[in-house]
């Protein structure tokens, strides 16, 4: 009897997720996320052998010498299980840089070459004022009611630059070092710069002028007619950042266990494959800079996993209903 044709069993559009665990393991693992494609190849090679009966040399036998089968899907989310899976790393570590501050440091510039000054997202406080008495570099000014406090880094005419603050100066009319000796707040402002001085203090070094910052990520070039020197001191306070890190390239190979599941609202049938053992590569280009998404291109050779029983040993396709 003919099978009745039935568009149920056309998958249109599909949708679905797809996850990575451990060669040899039960569970599906690590949810790849956002997929830009999945797609499964399969090829079987042969060799024809031909008659050397008559001229017309016909194909009397064909003879299959290699079956294969691959993946290659599209990995839109960057998460670090991802990066070390798709980039061949072996672990995933972690530097995180805590809140702080750099104290009157010297660096080695460089002419038109920035410099890290080792720390990310930099940053100064500027509060503008008059100033009563006497401030000078290196003096702790308290706030007269939230009790936080600065190291001043530099002193202007009517404004303080300071770092190691310890909290925000809120509801605070003045900035004392002592009952003579204070700056009465007439703003405050958190600035994407450091303190530059010169060693004795007395020069100011003025970004756009002898220097350009780059305060995400501290980087600081002198500018070829700028006043920066070796001498100088460098001032600043830094936020907290979660860091981490891998060595890309670093694995011999990586081999996972893929699952894909397709959505059970999607047309066509309900499946769910699941290849034992997938040797992973980083195939194509990364978009780091432009309009587009940047985009993992993941290919992956399906391997056999000498652990599943005979004839088990590359993938399994299941059919729900």
């Amino acid at each position: 009897m003919a099978l009745a044709s039935d568009t149920g069993n056309i998958r249109y559009n599909g949708t679905g997720r797809a996850y990575a665990g451990t060669v040899g393991g039960s569970n599906p693992g690590v949810d790849l996320g956002e997929l830009e494609n999945f797609t499964m190849s399969v090829k079987v090679t042969t060799e024809k052998v031909k008659s050397t009966r008559n001229a017309a040399r016909a194909t009397i036998l064909e003879v299959e010498t290699e079956r294969e089968a691959s993946l290659s899907f599209g990995l839109r989310e960057q998460s670090e299980e991802n990066l070390l899976m798709a980039l061949l790393g072996t672990a995933v570590n972690t530097l995180n840089q805590a809140a702080g501050y750099a104290e009157r440091v010297n660096k080695t510039w460089v002419a038109d070459q920035f410099v890290d000054l080792g720390h990310l997202n930099v940053f100064r406080i500027k509060v503008s004022g008059a100033i009563t008495g006497t401030l000078a570099i290196g003096d702790t000014v308290t706030g007269d009611v939230s009790t936080k406090t600065g190291e001043v880094g530099f002193v202007g005419a009517d404004y303080v630059l300071l770092y190691h603050v310890t909290g925000a100066f809120t509801g605070d009319t003045k900035l004392s070092k002592d009952v003579s000796n204070y700056i009465t707040i007439t703003g405050t402002e958190t600035e994407e710069d450091v303190i530059i001085t010169s060693s004795a203090g007395t020069a100011l070094r003025v970004q756009g002028t002898d220097y350009r910052i780059d305060p995400d990520y501290g980087y600081v070039r002198k500018l070829t007619d700028g006043a920066l020197d070796d001498t100088d001191d460098v001032s600043y306070d830094y936020d907290a950042v979660n860091k981490k890190y891998l060595w890309a390239m670093s694995a011999g190979s990586v081999t996972k266990r893929v699952v894909f599941v397709t959505d059970p609202s999607d047309v066509g049938p309900r499946q769910r494959y699941t290849f034992h053992k997938v040797q992973i590569n980083l195939n194509g280009d990364v978009n780091l800079l432009g309009e587009k998404m940047a985009i993992l291109n993941v290919t992956g050779t399906v391997l056999a996993d000498t652990s599943q029983p005979s004839g088990q040993e590359y993938y399994k396709v299941e059919m729900m209903s």
